[in-house]
């Protein structure tokens, strides 16, 4: 047999299996705990669950993971330094916050033909780049209407290569969609993850080579398709979503299901997306995740910072907080360091109440900077190595001199607080880790709240569990235009109040889904059958469920895209454009073979560097036409679109 081993390496779990490549037969499969310190410990333990007698017949590996995405919806990753080129940066400023520690704006432009509009401005350049180095580990370029000539983008990073070593991201190599600002996201959030992306495969590399596996690495992209190793490591933006696309592909293999809701509950988030047909919904304005708004063509998933590591704390007035924050159960934290269960008894006893309202909040070192630190910062770090420690003893030894939060962010700590898989703990529903670090957590936030122990157990399951079935209906309403076009904050409101009306209100509001609900994940048994009930809805947990993403990550194909513009060019003929390429002709058939030979070529060339094989292309045109009233035509058209896809086996040994 030819077979594949599919893994998932998630915010908590590492799955595995190994599949057989022609029935799609699940032959074996493994689970273990992501270590986020070291990823191949969690890798190698995953692959020592799989039958390795079977590893000889592995061609192909292929991996989804949600480290991307949790990263950006955590906040972590590089430091990253942002350089935009626009047309008057003496009036322009980004709106909002942006995902980069240092920001720079320049001047320089081209038109929507790709020739030269403003020159850019090479000394303001030099300038930022020379502030910037020392202070970041990668840099962004995105360069206004780059899509239509990446000239300034590549002479920007010309530019920091004579400055720094490190690494450089570009707009246009991500994007093909017009949005300065949405491509400055997409590069900025690129060059954070890289880290991210390059410790995973690494990892990977190193586990198959123990194992005298030799088979190419694949990678599951945000949309479902497949890329090469190599790929992936300069583009690791392209995996967000990887993970939730691989469990909809897989969710959708395992029951055969063509049309249904898939729910992808997770250690960080849950994930819902729409198949219809078979076909799996995705959104040509970019991926959303973490508030960012990207240009990465992926899955349309709503993301929720809600999963089985979600922090929960509980306020005095019985307001209960969930997520987005991911923190280490109390439970799985107690397993590896005994002392913490100590820890929770001298709050649980404490006599002053000041004491006593400490909070549960406990850290510990995930992993050591690789910058200099500071006094304080080395003193940090050496207290939480192999240790799980509370923020009042970090205070009390080390004083206000350390921005703890940013380690966090950082992912050099981790916070180690109660979770909903402590929840599940405490209830007696999970039996994977010391249950008794959970009821102390859970007997701790009771007493905060002036609680009885067994009704915030309660409280918290129904919060939970209404959370998932609010998202989950309003996913749903999302898939009527309409609807979505008038959403706000404040229908999402609306919507989890009506849906928490009762009989005893005197009104009862009911929504009911006439498509299934499909849910994959480790916690769905618990939370699940109440909020499809909830629903109405007919709820199926296939078998494999716990391991669906890693089994999805086999299914998909090799996908590449290339898209030109073909406009009327001033005084006459039309130009052809694109980030790598700018030619004009004198008729416009001219300019469209050429447009449609050279996608094509882009487009195969593009897959098979990807990892595809038996490569089949297609092209789309679209015409945008502007009508007229008046005049000597009816018509007058403004552009040509020319898209060619490449679509393909994943290329194995």
């Amino acid at each position: 047999m030819d077979l594949a081993i599919g893994i998932d390496t998630g915010g908590t779990f590492t799955d595995g299996v190994i599949v057989d490549l022609e029935t799609g037969r699940v032959i074996s499969k493994a689970k273990a705990l992501t270590t986020r310190e070291d990823l191949k410990i969690g890798i190698e333990q995953t692959f020592r669950g799989l039958d390795n007698a079977l590893f000889p017949q592995i061609r192909l590996v292929s991996l989804s993971t949600t480290l991307a995405t949790n990263s950006i919806v955590e906040g972590k990753g590089s430091r990253v330094g942002l350089l935009a080129a626009v047309p008057y940066p003496e009036t322009f400023s980004f709106p909002g916050r942006m995902p980069a520690d240092q920001i720079a704006v320049v001047a320089g432009s081209f038109d929507n033909c790709g020739r030269v509009a403003i020159e850019l401005d090479l000394a303001a350049a030099d300038q930022a780049i020379r502030r910037m180095v020392g202070k970041v580990d990668a840099f962004a370029v995105s360069g206004y209407f780059s899509i239509y000539n990446a000239g300034h983008e590549l002479k920007l990073r010309k530019l920091i290569a004579g400055h720094s070593g490190l690494p450089v991201v570009c707009g246009h190599e991500l994007s093909g969609a017009v949005g300065l600002v949405e491509r400055a996201v997409t590069a900025a959030l690129n060059a954070r993850l890289l880290p991210v992306i390059r410790e995973l495969l690494d990892a990977v590399r190193h586990i198959l080579a123990a194992h005298a596996i030799h088979a190419p690495i694949i990678v599951v992209k945000g949309d479902g398709s497949l890329i090469a190793e190599e790929i992936a490591r300069e583009r690791p933006v392209e995996t967000v979503l990887s993970g939730p696309a691989a469990s909809i592909a897989g969710a959708c293999r395992l029951t055969g299901l063509a049309d249904a809701i898939v729910v992808d509950m997770g250690g960080t988030t849950t994930d819902i997306g729409i198949v219809k047909g078979g076909m799996i919904a995705t959104t040509e304005a970019g991926a959303l995740v973490g508030g960012w708004q990207t240009r990465v063509h992926a899955v349309d998933m709503w993301t929720v910072g809600l999963g089985g590591d979600s922090k929960i704390s509980v306020e005095p007035d019985g307001t209960c907080r969930i997520g987005p924050r991911r923190a280490i159960p109390l439970c799985a934290a107690a397993a590896k360091h005994p002392a913490l269960l100590e820890s929770l008894q001298e709050l649980m006893s404490a006599s002053d109440r000041k004491s006593a309202d400490a909070g549960l909040d406990f850290y510990t070192l995930v992993k050591r900077p690789a910058f200099v630190l500071s006094k304080y910062e080395q003193m940090l770090v050496d207290l939480l190595d192999g240790m799980v420690v509370h923020r009042k003893r970090l205070t009390e030894e080390i004083g206000p001199f350390v921005a703890i939060e940013r380690f966090v962010e950082l992912g050099y700590l981790a916070e180690v607080t109660f979770t909903p898989t402590d929840l599940m703990h405490a209830r007696g529903e999970l039996q994977l880790w010391e249950r008794d670090a959970a009821e102390y957590g859970a007997c701790l936030l009771a007493r905060q709240a002036g609680m009885a122990l067994e009704d915030l157990l309660e409280l918290l399951h129904q919060e939970i569990t209404a959370s998932l079935t609010l998202q989950i209906a309003a996913k749903a309403l999302h898939e009527d235009g309409d609807i979505a076009r008038d959403w706000s904050a404040a229908t999402e409101t609306f919507l989890r109040r009506l849906l928490r009306l009762s009989d005893a209100q005197g009104v009862c509001a009911a929504i009911s889904l006439a498509t299934p609900v499909i849910a994959v994940g480790a916690p769905v048994q618990a939370y699940f059958p109440a909020a499809a009930a909830a629903l109405d809805a007919r709820l199926i947990i296939p078998e494999h469920a716990e391991v669906a993403n890693a089994f999805g990550a086999v299914t998909g194909r090799v996908v590449e895209r290339c898209e030109l513009h073909v406009r009327p060019a001033r005084p006459d003929g039309f130009a052809v454009a694109a980030a790598d390429v700018q030619r004009t002709f004198a008729t416009l058939d001219e300019a469209i073979t050429f447009a449609e030979e050279y996608a094509r070529n882009s487009a195969q060339a593009g897959a098979k560097k990807r990892g595809g094989d038996e490569l089949v292309v297609s092209i789309e045109r679209e015409e945008q036409l502007l009508p007229l009233k008046t005049g000597w035509g009816d018509r007058v058209l403004i552009e040509v679109r020319i898209r060619a896809t490449a679509v393909g086996k994943p290329r194995h040994s």
